[in-house]
């Protein structure tokens, strides 16, 4: 009887839609999709809605906010198309290349007369008429040559020890994370904090490893933040931002009336007046404006998007069967998703404000190019998961791929094949060194006798 309703229950299980779309080959590829998609399109609808607002603060035409996001989109398009395309290998083959090139731009950042400084910050390099941020970039690099490190070592079976499982990893980190902290910008090491724990965490690193990290990381975090007057009035302005509203708290408690202007509803898509005081509107408070012009409702669908590609990093991650893309995706998961934790947070009032932009919707700039990339890399790795490679290569065989597939030139994804390890010869012991000199010793008289 137990066994029947057993039974029953896994077959009612199976039958439930979601349980069957899960189960479909390329779920993981259609999820992702999905975050990108709706989370792009909220960040959209708010560079329409603040540009006039971004224009009344930067002096240029009312809809040059717009079209400067149309234009990081189109580019952010194309970086998508390429990252997707590529395989984990090709991933791998690009991370030193790319950490080389990030690790020149910052230290090129610094430079008078090459680095860009807005507002007391070095952070920015004109590039034609774009203004990219070489921090960005760094994100990057140092997710995939971590992720490769700790793949190769992993392969090795070196990681059992502590000291291969921080090195050169730690320093690596630490020495990029300085560069930055260079600029100023502590917002930015913190994204830096989360890839190295997003890396760690999936690797598997011992609890007894993994908590002394936390809290050498904590030290270390306090000390930088009051470190700089700045960051220290913002820790006594978020223990209570009302005692100095017009002061350090200002962007705090104008955030928050946005939100509670908003209500449930909102006051209407671009009919919101917050944004024309709130600092930073259009970037790192845009939560707020969403708030306000799209209430709860909106601000709970951005919240659920974000859970939705938590849920969807995490699951590619336990479904991957190449080390250096499950490495890879968990590291871009608990980035991208404790950036938004920490841009929402603040907003909200909930953490001391550090200027994080919202993955997908803050402005355009090279944040939303870079994510663009991570979600094509993690689309890529989506793609090559071990049901969605059968699936794919069944499709190809039969002639069933998709046109969309066709058009943009995806490649046919390719099985994982582990790499062989290398054969070490055992090393030679006393036991058998004297046995083979016996032996040889036995064999020459041996041989004399026969020639006599």
């Amino acid at each position: 009887m137990t066994s029947m309703l057993g039974g029953v229950r896994a077959r009612l299980r199976k039958d439930e839609p979601a349980a069957r779309f899960l189960d479909r080959p390329f779920a993981t590829v259609q999820l992702l999709i999905l975050c990108g998609v709706g989370l792009l399109g909220f960040g959209v609808m708010m560079a329409v809605s603040t540009t006039i607002a971004a224009a009344h603060e930067g002096g240029g035409s009312i809809w040059s906010q717009s079209i400067k996001e149309a234009e990081f989109i189109a580019i952010g398009l194309v970086l998508f198309w390429f990252a997707a395309r590529l395989s984990p290998r090709g991933f791998r083959l690009l991370a030193y290349p790319v950490l080389g090139l990030a690790l020149v731009a910052l230290v090129a950042v610094l430079v008078p007369g090459i680095g860009v400084r807005i507002l007391g910050s070095q952070r920015w390099i004109n590039v034609g008429p774009l203004q990219l941020q070489p921090s960005e970039l760094a994100k990057v690099g140092v997710l995939l040559w971590g992720a490769d490190l700790l793949a190769r070592k992993q392969q090795l079976g070196t990681l059992k020890r502590a000291r291969h499982l921080c090195v050169p990893l730690l320093p690596g980190f630490v020495f990029v994370a300085l560069l930055v902290m260079l600029e100023p910008d502590l917002g930015t090491t913190l994204c830096f904090i989360l890839i190295l724990l997003g890396l760690l965490w999936t690797i598997g690193m011992p609890l007894r490893y993994f908590a002394a990290v936390l809290a050498v990381i904590a030290g270390a975090v306090t000390l930088l933040a009051i470190s700089a007057p700045y960051r220290l009035q913002r820790l006594f302005a978020y223990t209570d931002p009302f005692k100095n509203a017009k002061g350090s708290g200002y962007h705090t408690v104008e955030s928050l009336y946005a939100l509670a202007t908003g209500g449930f509803f909102g006051v209407g898509l671009g009919q919101g007046t917050s944004k024309y005081w709130v600092p930073n509107a259009n970037s790192d408070f845009v939560f707020a404006i969403i708030g306000e012009e799209l209430g709860l409702v909106g601000c709970l669908a951005v919240v659920l998007l974000f859970g939705l590609f938590a849920y969807t990093g995490l699951r590619l991650v336990r479904r991957s069967v190449d080390p250096f893309a499950r490495l890879a995706a968990g590291g871009a998961t608990i980035w991208l998703c404790g950036q938004a934790v920490i841009n929402i947070g603040y907003v909200t009032g909930l953490l001391p404000v550090t200027g994080i932009p919202l993955p997908l919707i803050s402005a355009g700039g090279t944040s939303l190019l870079v994510t663009f990339f991570v979600f094509g890399m993690l689309v890529g790795f989506a793609r090559h998961e071990a049901h969605a490679v059968t699936a794919a290569r069944r499709a190809h065989r039969l002639g069933r791929r998709s046109r969309l597939e066709r058009w943009c030139r995806i490649p046919l994804p390719q099985p994982y094949v582990p790499p062989k390890r290398r054969r070490v010869a055992p090393p030679m012991t006393r036991s058998t060194a004297p046995s083979t000199r016996s032996s040889a010793g036995v064999r020459a008289p041996a041989a004399r006798r026969r020639a006599s």
